[in-house]
């Protein structure tokens, strides 16, 4: 039995190319374990064969095994499987200009923010226009609580700002 490969150690997404040579086997399989899941074909008596070897735990074993009057013959060859290198890439703005992080940081808030309150409108979208003021009304109370519980003479202010409010959804009603 002649079991060859081309190379013994690769990167994630190499290909290697295996040979094999079994004169006078009734079967021929070559069995593929990458450690995390193990793969069988049937392969005819002898040829060659190309394999890409993309995901492994540092170890992808090649097995072939060949059935000759009744009896089984195995021959495995390891292959070292390194890691793709990770590529690290700078965030940028629209311009071009490399981000600091800070940046990042508004910027992610603000994508957040922007979804939140996409999600927010969609269901107050689908509310009855009442609901959709008592919801609002219940919302900036809310707010007003928490705000002056942390800050009390913010509670004029927000009083103030509620009023206003009221007045112009009553005027545009």
């Amino acid at each position: 039995m002649i079991f060859e490969i081309d190379r013994r150690s690769v990167t994630e997404g190499d290909v290697v190319e295996i040979n094999w040579q079994c004169e006078g086997a009734e079967e021929v399989k070559l069995t593929i374990d990458n450690g995390f899941r193990s793969s069988e074909m049937s392969l005819e008596t002898s040829g060659n064969k190309k394999f890409r070897l993309n995901r492994s735990k540092g170890k992808t074993h090649l097995t072939l095994t060949v059935k000759t009057e009744g009896k089984e013959h195995h021959k495995t060859i390891d292959v070292r499987v390194k890691k793709m290198p990770t590529i690290k890439a700078d965030t940028v703005d629209n311009n071009g200009k490399k981000m600091g992080l800070l940046s990042q940081w508004w910027q992610k808030g603000m994508t957040n923010w922007h979804n939140f309150m996409a999600k927010v409108n969609l269901a107050l979208s689908a509310l009855p226009e009442r609901k959709q003021v008592i919801v609002k009304m219940m919302t900036l109370l809310g707010v007003m609580l928490i705000v002056s519980a942390i800050w009390p003479k913010a509670y004029n202010f927000i009083m103030v700002a509620l009023i206003v409010y009221l007045a112009i959804a009553l005027i545009r009603k």
